[in-house]
């Protein structure tokens, strides 16, 4: 698992600034720390879809999207990933105990992490591309609740359908949150044509907060 610097300094909020070397040590420990502690899973399913009266159901589940925002999103697609991940319960664990005793740690230990699930989701989202092309079809980029106009109750859907605390130990809270909270969700569209290059967005290009400060670059990555 891949722990990108640059990835990590973003969520620290440095943007363009240079972390001093102390900092980067601290980014070091952090890393291998997780690399030694974290447990990484993921699961994924490709679902058949049928639209109906502007009501998209995902074939195999009990997943029905209705959202203008997610039609759109799906509207070339004949079939749907859905992809989970976690990075396992240690990682909250010693986040919270050195919140709690080495606070500069914790925040960079949080971040750290942070920059693991999307490394390790992007594996899983490489997998789901290999397979959509061994079936003449493209992917999409993913598209996961919380981001945009996509509802966060879906969150309890996807792990329902993708049978996940089963599978990876990944469950949701009432209101919604991952537990881990290190885990990431998401579902990606399986098309017959290639995404156009500004339909293939990051995440950051499909989120409406467009103010916030972990936003990358749209320049950098399109």
């Amino acid at each position: 698992m891949n722990i990108e610097y640059e990835n990590v300094f973003c969520y620290l909020g440095f943007g363009g600034i240079k972390p001093n070397p102390d900092t980067i040590k601290l980014v070091d420990e952090c890393t291998h720390e997780i690399q030694d502690i974290s447990n990484p899973k993921y699961t994924y399913e490709i679902f058949d879809i049928k639209l109906q009266n502007k009501v998209l159901f995902l074939r195999g589940s009990n997943i029905i999207f209705s959202e203008d925002d997610i039609l759109n999103y799906l509207k070339d697609s004949s079939k749907v990933a859905l992809v989970a991940a976690t990075l396992g319960l240690e990682i909250d664990r010693r986040i919270l105990l050195y919140m709690k005793t080495r606070p500069i740690k914790g925040l960079i230990l949080d971040a750290c992490a942070s920059a693991a699930i999307e490394s390790l989701f992007s594996k899983a989202d490489s997998e789901v591309k290999s397979i959509a092309l061994a079936q003449d079809l493209y992917a999409t980029f993913r598209y996961g609740p919380g981001y945009g106009k996509f509802p966060l109750h879906f969150q309890f859907e996807i792990l329902q359908a993708l049978d996940a605390y089963r599978k990876i130990g990944l469950s949701v809270t009432e209101s919604f949150l991952l537990s881990p909270r290190k885990s990431l969700t998401a579902i990606m569209g399986l098309r017959q044509t290639m995404p156009l290059k500004g339909e293939n967005r990051t995440k950051c290009m499909s989120c409406s907060a467009v103010n916030c400060q972990y936003r990358k670059d749209e320049s950098l990555l399109e």
